[in-house]
Parts: C-alpha cells; sequence; structure tokens
C-alpha cells in the first residue's frame, strides 16, 4: 500500500492504546559499539523520504558523526496492526533513530520509545486545476472534494465541514492513490484535492502536469500543519538528548529552513 510517511504514523498511535509485550527472543540484548556512526532507519519511498534523510545528515554532521542508513519499514494497515511491534524490533535491533514521526504532545508513546522535539512543519495543501478557484470559499457547497484517506488533513476537513450548517458543506471523498486521485480531479470528478504537501511533490516527479496544478486557500478551513520528529530508544537518553539539542541549533541558525528551501517543501523549522 502506498505509505504517507510521517502522516500514517497519526493512525498509528492514535487508534493504538499501547504496545504488546513482544517475546524478548525478537529484541536483540546485543549493543553495538557504532563510535562515531549514528544507525539512521530512513523510508526513502515516502513522501517526506528526502527531507528526513536531509535532517539527519545535517544532524549527523553537526554532531561530527557519520551515517549509516538503515531502509525503514513499509506497508503497515491504516488500523497499525502490528505496526508498534515491529517499530519496536527494528529500533531495538537495527538502528539508532527512527525518523520521520509525528510528535504528538498530548498522546505518549509506548515507554520503549522516546520522540525528539519536532524538526520541521508541513502543511496540508488545497490543490486544484480549476482557474476560477483561489480558496475553498470559492468552490460551491456540494462540490466533492478528495482527501487523503487517514490523514489528519481528512480528519480536520471532516471535523470541520461538519460543524458547518447542511447547506453549507463540501463532500468529501478520501483516497489511498493519490494518481487516481489526481487523475479523478482532471477528469472534473472532484474540485479539488487536499493531500500532505510532500506527497505533491512525489506525485509531481511522477507527472510533470501536477506542477501546473495550483495551491489555493484553504479559508474557511484550518490549515493542518505536521510536526515532524524522529524515535529513540528510551534507554539512549543520552542520544535524544544530543539530537534535540542539534535541532534546536539547525532551527536557530536557519540550516532546516535552507533544506526545506531546497527541497521545495513548505512550511517551517519548529523554534
Amino acid at each position: 500500500m502506498n505509505k504517507l510517511g510521517a502522516l500514517a504514523i497519526v493512525a498509528v498511535l492514535t487508534s493504538t492504546a499501547q504496545a504488546q509485550l513482544l517475546p524478548q527472543q525478537l529484541l536483540s540484548p546485543e549493543r553495538p559499539l557504532q563510535g562515531n556512526t549514528i544507525r539512521a532507519c530512513v523510508d526513502d519511498y515516502s513522501a517526506g523520504g528526502k527531507l528526513d534523510r536531509a535532517i539527519i545528515q545535517a544532524i549527523a554532521d553537526a554532531l561530527f558523526l557519520d551515517v549509516e542508513y538503515v531502509e525503514a519499514l513499509r506497508g503497515f494497515p491504516l488500523d497499525g496492526d502490528g505496526y508498534l511491534a515491529e517499530l519496536q524490533i527494528q529500533l531495538n535491533n537495527d538502528c539508532d533513530v527512527f525518523m520521520g514521526l509525528v510528535v504528538q504532545p498530548n498522546i505518549p508513546f509506548p515507554d520503549w520509545g522516546s520522540m525528539t522535539r519536532p524538526y520541521a512543519a508541513v502543511p496540508f495543501v488545497l490543490v486544484t486545476d480549476k482557474p476560477e478557484y483561489d480558496a475553498l470559499a470559492d468552490i460551491p457547497y456540494g462540490s466533492t472534494i478528495g482527501t487523503a484517506l487517514g490523514s489528519l488533513g481528512d480528519r480536520v476537513f471532516a471535523t470541520t465541514v461538519m460543524q458547518r450548517p447542511q447547506d453549507q458543506r463540501w463532500k468529501r471523498l478520501p483516497y489511498a492513490d493519490f494518481a487516481l486521485m489526481t487523475k479523478r480531479m482532471l477528469e472534473g470528478k472532484l474540485a479539488a484535492m487536499l493531500l500532505w504537501q510532500p506527497s505533491l511533490l512525489e506525485l509531481a516527479e511522477s507527472d510533470p502536469s501536477v506542477a501546473d496544478l495550483r495551491i489555493i486557500s484553504l479559508d474557511p478551513v484550518q490549515t493542518p500543519s505536521v510536526p515532524v520528529g524522529a524515535l529513540v530508544a528510551t534507554r539512549n537518553t543520552f542520544l535524544r538528548t544530543q539530537l534535540d539539542q542539534a535541532i534546536s541549533e539547525l532551527s536557530a541558525d536557519g540550516t532546516i529552513d535552507a533544506i526545506m528551501s531546497d527541497l521545495g517543501v513548505l512550511g517551517e523549522s519548529v523554534p
């Protein structure tokens, strides 16, 4: 299935109350001596993969470390079933830091993992091929808006629209396949589509015509923004502290904002 990178983790964490206890034979007791190397799990197939890889490289450079990249696990169900168990195994056995997870202060992570401070806040965007629309408010009520299935943007849009009077609502049609969602919009079946901005960049890589689509204002719906960070094992307190300090410094000196600009990623570093 198509992974939404950091966004998909939102569904996992909000739908999974606790991690199940794992058989200890699945967790390696060995602690490799990396010296000046940090093992980073990065999902290069996700929409946010390029940003995650660039950020951990900048963090490693700031800490005078080399990076050993490890392919992050992919292909989990939307209900998060089994994902946290697989994540715990990979974090314990294969990597020191797992990049590209959503930082949610009000939703505690299982006690085996600890989130860093966020390194970027990246928004959802409303996109259309219709020249007459400059904002959601310009789209006639009753028109259908495509959304990213199971995402923060989908939930914010659905919640906000349902709070409006019945005759002042847009229809919502969630998609897991963004290429199909784009096709349906170009066919005139959707007035616009709401997706995470790095997903739009990813679409443009396989379909150059996507670059001609216009990002318009979500007004009167609040623009959802995703705070993205990394996960480390709770036992690695020193590493977590070093990562947080590096992220803070890279945010303050403009490095993270420059990385995002170079990659075409909207949003900003988190002070």
